[in-house]
């Protein structure tokens, strides 16, 4: 039998005609996999614009912890010298609204003092602290002194190392408060000379902290705070509620010198240095000259024989005195300080106030963290403390753009729309009941009367209304102010109510704060049918392939016998011809 090479384009045809016709079945299986990739995106979209609705209802809720529904504070700085900023300001949503006159601004210094010159700041110098150190920053060694014991509760006080990556207490005066918890029972915390909580151990961890509260050991004891000191209590059987007072001492950096050392060399060394908080060191070089300033300004943070030591018999001879920054067989400074400690001083409402800083004031106004700028020396200026709505506002027409927005996507979505006579179209959900229902309930929620304790029952009380579009605005800006301004605590009961109802509904949908999603349910149930569809097209594809291959085959069989035909006609014509010749 003769062999095929190629089919003939009869044959091609043919199969391919053939095969059009048996791949009906999986082009269908294909569009119905279209259609349920659609409607998979179409429900995963519906539920994006529902979740972005659920959140704009959640921010209105004033009982969860992100709610916009709330009154803040807006910082105004007015009457000041043309050009001058004089001071800045934050304020808590529990600053107490007024105006307030800044005047006589004297701003807090820190100390600085200089050194004789020297004759190359690149060059050794010569000079070493040999077995020594000098001592900046604090004292030889930390120290602990209970001035104020709190009887049978706070005993006593000592030093301990600093935890890894903490900061030493800064020397000062601080306050060991303890209280009796009706809950948590005996507490203590530690508060500095400024009334601020001071993050120290939790508990025995060596790596939490905090400044909160915490329990007081069981039993009693020691407790050590993580930064230099160490508390005593006593064993509880007689605790007190009330505070002991505590004088601690930091210890200081040890900066070692060596005769190859230069003044670069030294200042270097001594701004690398660790230092306790607030009682750093801060060198320069001007003019040749060695500059020692104290990192915080006050006169509590003044550099004196305390905090900056020689390593010399007594402290009166070194490196130091070498220098020229001590005077010759004494403690004290060699030259007239370059600027003196010194502390903020200011009015406001003529009331004078002390502090030993320009910044981070958060305890002379309440609520209001204060910071006296660069230029406030010898001006003056006026802080506004206003109430602001602004974001109670912004969730309130978000609210409404994204009730619009859900609105009109579900109408389009649902909606079956006639072409003419005899032609519709429908929209991706329109066979999907739950959606119309959700878009029904979503307006009739939007006009019911909710009951609670406030005097408003619908949104409309609120200059919230549906207009003959079914498209939600704030038709009554006016009613809608006055309700805010007058009564922001209705407002929040008023919306609780309405938006707790909303919420749940929305949440039926997408799951979100919900046991239920109907939107996730639904997608579920359509990759599943994907699933088996898709299984139903590989199914058949197989089939396609092996089915064409026994086409190709059988008609290639065919073209070999019709070959073999045409070749016995062929020679049987050829036989015939021959014998009609002979006779």
């Amino acid at each position: 039998m003769a062999t095929v090479n190629q089919l003939d384009s009869y044959f091609v045809n043919l199969i391919n005609s053939l095969m059009t016709i048996e791949r009906q079945p999986l082009t269908r299986l294909e569009e119905q996999r279209s259609k349920l990739n659609v409607t998979v995106g179409v429900y995963q979209d519906a539920r994006s614009k529902l979740l972005e609705l659920q959140s704009a209802v959640y921010a209105l809720q004033s009982n969860n912890y992100t709610s916009a529904l709330q009154e803040s504070r807006v910082i105004s700085i007015t009457n000041r010298p043309s050009g001058l900023t004089v001071l800045s300001a934050t304020a808590s949503s529990t600053a107490v609204v007024g105006s307030y006159q800044i005047t006589d601004v004297v701003l807090a210094k820190a100390h600085r003092v200089r050194s004789d010159a020297v004759a190359y700041i690149d060059q050794a110098l010569g000079y070493s602290t040999g077995t020594g150190y000098i001592v900046l920053g604090g004292a030889e060694s930390r120290s602990a002194g209970l001035s104020t014991p709190l009887t049978d509760t706070v005993i006593g006080v000592s030093t301990a190392e600093i935890d890894s990556g903490k900061k030493e207490l800064g020397r000062g005066t601080y306050t060991i408060q303890v209280r009796n918890d009706s809950t948590a029972g005996w507490q203590f915390r530690l508060v500095d000379s400024n009334g601020k909580a001071v993050s120290i151990r939790n508990g025995s961890s060596e790596t939490d902290t905090t400044s909160d509260w915490q329990a007081i050991p069981t039993g009693g004891g020691s407790f050590n705070a993580g930064r230099g000191l160490v508390i005593q209590f006593g064993d509880g059987s007689a605790y007190q509620e009330g505070s002991a007072e505590v004088n601690y001492i930091s210890q200081g950096a040890r900066i070692t010198v060596s005769e190859s050392d230069s003044l670069l060399d030294i200042v270097a060394r001594i701004n690398a240095a660790t230092y306790a908080e607030n009682d750093g060191v801060i060198a320069s070089i001007i003019d040749k000259q060695l500059v020692l300033s104290a990192a915080s300004t006050g006169s509590a943070y003044a550099l004196n024989a305390s905090n900056v030591i020689d390593n010399g018999a007594g402290g009166t001879s070194g490196v130091l005195h070498q220098l020229g920054l001590l005077a010759s067989g004494s403690t004290a400074f060699k030259h007239e300080a370059i600027q003196e400690a010194s502390n903020a001083t200011f009015k406001v409402n003529g009331l004078t106030v002390t502090r030993a800083t320009n910044t981070g004031l958060s305890d002379v106004i309440a609520g209001v963290t204060l910071n006296l700028a660069a230029d406030a020396q010898g001006n003056y200026a006026t802080l506004n403390v206003e109430r602001d709505l602004s974001s109670a506002k912004s969730a309130i027409t978000t609210f409404i753009e994204k009730f619009n927005a859900v609105v009109s996507y579900l109408e389009q979505k649902t909606s079956v729309t006639s072409i003419d006579s005899t032609t519709f179209t429908r929209g991706a959900l329109a066979d999907d009941m739950a959606f119309s229902e959700l878009r029904l309930r979503l307006l009739s929620m939007f006009m019911n009367a909710y009951s609670n304790a406030s005097a408003y029952s619908r949104l409309s009380d609120l200059g919230l209304s549906l207009n003959d579009s079914l498209q939600a605005a704030i038709t009554d800006q006016a009613k809608l102010e006055q309700a805010l301004t007058n009564d922001l605590s209705g407002v929040q009961t008023f919306l609780n109510e309405v938006m707790q109802a909303f919420d749940v509904e929305l949440g039926r949908f997408t799951g979100t704060r919900s046991a239920t999603s109907y939107v996730n349910e639904a997608v579920s149930l359509l990759n599943s049918q994907m699933g088996d569809l898709n299984a139903e097209i590989t199914r058949m594809n197989t089939y396609l392939s092996e089915r064409e291959l026994y086409l190709n085959d059988q008609y290639a069989q065919i073209q070999a016998q019709l070959i073999n035909l045409t070749y016995m006609r062929q020679m049987w014509a050829s036989i015939y011809g021959t014998v009609n010749q002979l006779i």
